[in-house]
């Protein structure tokens, strides 16, 4: 199944693993296909502890620069897979993120923001 649509990407700075700082939200709209998740993809991911759960082609390379999240759909997602070479653009293989979806604050059981 093949959809047009788009995602907004997001990167942080400064980086959010340096010690003592609050990361900035970057976020960039850009032009995304849903692209359909392979059973081989799915089960090599799986065998390493991760769940892709959706695949979105950018067309442009260019607009892809390394970003670790995304929004797609109102939720928020993370990248656990970038190819590039298979089509024109960058292929991400995407996962949810729990517990935080792109209306609520971001907040988790695991960060203190859970009941």
């Amino acid at each position: 199944m093949e959809k047009m649509s788009s995602c907004t990407l997001i990167s942080f700075s400064p980086d959010a693993h340096e010690v003592g700082t609050d990361p900035v939200e970057n976020r960039r709209k850009v032009k995304c296909t849903e692209k359909t998740l392979g059973m081989q993809e799915a089960y090599q991911a799986m065998g390493a502890g991760l769940n892709p759960e959706k695949r979105l082609l950018i067309p442009y390379d260019k607009d892809y620069r390394w970003e670790r999240e995304l929004e797609y759909e109102s939720e928020r997602w993370r990248v656990i897979r970038v190819s590039t070479g298979e089509y024109n653009g960058v292929l991400l293989t995407i996962q949810r993120k729990d517990g935080n979806t792109g209306t609520d604050n971001g907040t988790t059981e695991a960060d203190g923001g859970g009941s």
